[in-house]
């Protein structure tokens, strides 16, 4: 599986593998985010997200609906010390999805639309892929060693361990 990722504001897109995403929770439903010791500031991103449920190449926008029928929100986190482009291991985190129906084009998806045709003019899309549109930043965090700092967004909390 591949993830899409289109930066806030911007017309350019990178991929990053499935490392980047967190699966597991610990026991009290908490995520947890170990920061790399290299790591100065992290910045906290919110995004949402459509599943790719058929695959395709070159995928023209007024068909592009066709191709997720599920959406959700999760939050990234990144970094200003690591160029744009680059994805931390474990750092995205899938908050809620949603099935969005079967009959598009989905009212207020364009955005999507869009990201799923530019990305398929360079690379294949399979089925599982994420598109992830970055919404807002949420916060940035200022690391220091032995600093446990918690963030909550839509009922989640991840704890972010320096």
């Amino acid at each position: 599986m591949n993830l899409f990722i289109f930066p806030y504001q911007s017309d350019n897109f990178y991929t990053c593998p499935d490392t980047a995403i967190v699966r597991e929770k610990d026991s009290c439903g908490t995520f947890k985010y170990w920061v790399p010791d290299n790591i100065e500031t992290l910045r906290a991103i919110r995004f949402a997200y459509v599943r790719i449920d058929r695959a395709g190449k070159c995928i023209r926008e007024e068909y592009a609906h066709r191709h997720y029928k599920t959406c959700g929100w999760g939050v990234h986190l990144s970094t200003y010390d690591v160029n744009e482009g680059n994805t931390l291991d474990s750092s995205i985190f899938l908050l809620d999805s949603t099935p969005i129906g079967e009959n598009g084009p989905y009212e207020g998806f364009e955005a999507f639309d869009t990201a799923l045709s530019r990305a398929s003019e360079y690379m294949s899309l399979r089925s599982g892929d994420l598109v992830l549109l970055e919404l807002e930043d949420i916060s940035a965090y200022e690391t220091e060693p032995g600093r446990t700092q918690t963030l909550s967004c839509n009922q989640i909390s991840i704890d972010i361990i320096s």
